[in-house]
C-alpha cells in the first residue's frame, strides 16, 4: 500500500517514503470518525405538523418550560372611540418582559394619541410599582413622576399564571377549538426571524362570537386571530389580533415574543416611591 500511495503522491525531497501514506490514512480515519459522530449526535427532526388544532395545542404545552421572555407590541389602524373621536393607534407601543423563576416582570405602554397616556409598571414577587401620565393617573391614584407601590393579592402573586394542571388546560383549549363555528386554518409556513414557524388563523364573526358565548356582550364586527409558533419547540413566536367593526373601524395589535433573554427588573429607589 505504501508503494502505491507514494507512486500517486510522490514524497517531497528528503521526506521519508512512509510518512505521507500514513498521514493520508490518518486523515481519512479522522474524517470518517467525524461523519460517524455527527450522525450519532444529530437529533432527528420532528415530523411536520399539518393539523392547526394540534399546532395550537403544542403551543400551550410548550409554555411551562419558559423561564424568561420579552415582548414588543405594535398597533395598527384608527379606532373611533365615543367622546374621544378618531384615535390613530399606529403610534402606540407596548413592551415588557418576564422572569418567571424570580417572579419579576415589567411593562411599558406609550400611547401619545390616547390623551398622552403613558404607563410604566414593575412586578417583583408580591409587590407592584406603577406610574401613570395622562387622565388615567387620577383614576388610578397614581403619580406621573414617582412609582406607586401596592401589594399584589395572594391569588395573583405568580406572574406566570401558575400552570399546575396542563392536562386540564389542554382539554379546555381542545373543547373550545371544537366549538368554533369556523375551524382554525393552517396557513403556509413562514419565517419568524431566523426560525421556521407554523402559522394558524382563527376567524370569527359577530354571530360566531354570540354562538360561542350567548351571555357575553357580542362584538358588532369580525375578529381575526393569527398565531405563529416555532417549528423547533412549538413556542408562540407572534400573535396578531385584528378587529373590524362598522362603528369603531378596523384596528389591531401584533405581539412579538423572544425567549431565554436576560431580564433585569429592580425596585425603584425609595425616594422615587409613594403609597396610594
Amino acid at each position: 500500500m505504501a508503494a502505491n500511495l507514494s507512486t500517486v503522491n510522490p514524497p517531497r525531497q528528503g521526506e521519508p517514503v512512509t510518512r505521507r501514506p500514513l498521514a493520508l490514512l490518518l486523515a481519512a480515519l479522522v474524517a470518517s470518525l467525524v461523519v460517524v459522530l455527527g450522525a450519532c449526535n444529530s437529533t432527528p427532526a420532528a415530523p411536520p405538523l399539518t393539523d392547526p388544532k394540534e399546532i395550537l395545542t403544542k403551543a400551550v404545552t410548550s409554555l411551562p418550560s419558559v423561564k424568561t421572555f420579552e415582548f414588543t407590541s405594535t398597533f395598527t389602524g384608527t379606532a373611533k372611540i365615543p367622546q374621544l373621536g378618531d384615535i390613530d393607534l399606529s403610534t402606540v407601543k407596548l413592551t415588557g418582559a418576564l422572569d418567571a423563576g424570580n417572579k419579576k416582570a415589567k411593562a411599558s405602554l406609550d400611547a401619545p394619541t390616547i390623551l398622552g397616556t403613558k404607563i410604566d409598571a414593575l412586578l417583583i414577587d408580591k409587590t407592584a410599582y406603577y406610574k401613570v401620565a395622562g387622565p388615567l393617573a387620577l383614576a388610578l391614584k397614581a403619580s406621573s413622576d414617582k412609582y406607586t407601590k401596592v401589594d399584589v393579592p395572594a391569588s395573583s402573586d405568580n406572574p406566570t399564571g401558575d400552570v399546575t394542571d396542563m392536562t386540564k388546560a389542554v382539554t379546555q383549549l381542545q373543547q373550545w377549538l371544537d366549538k368554533l363555528p369556523q375551524p382554525p386554518v393552517k396557513q403556509a409556513d413562514e419565517k419568524c426571524g431566523d426560525q421556521d414557524c407554523y402559522h394558524v388563523t382563527i376567524k370569527l364573526s359577530a354571530s360566531d362570537l354570540k354562538t360561542l358565548d350567548p351571555t357575553a356582550t357580542s362584538l358588532d364586527g369580525d375578529l381575526s386571530v393569527d398565531v405563529w409558533t416555532h417549528k423547533s419547540d412549538y413556542r408562540p413566536a407572534k400573535f396578531a389580533l385584528t378587529v373590524t367593526t362598522p362603528d369603531m373601524g378596523t384596528f389591531g395589535i401584533t405581539i412579538d415574543l423572544t425567549y431565554d433573554v436576560s431580564v433585569s427588573v429592580d425596585a425603584p429607589p425609595a425616594d422615587q416611591v409613594v403609597s396610594p
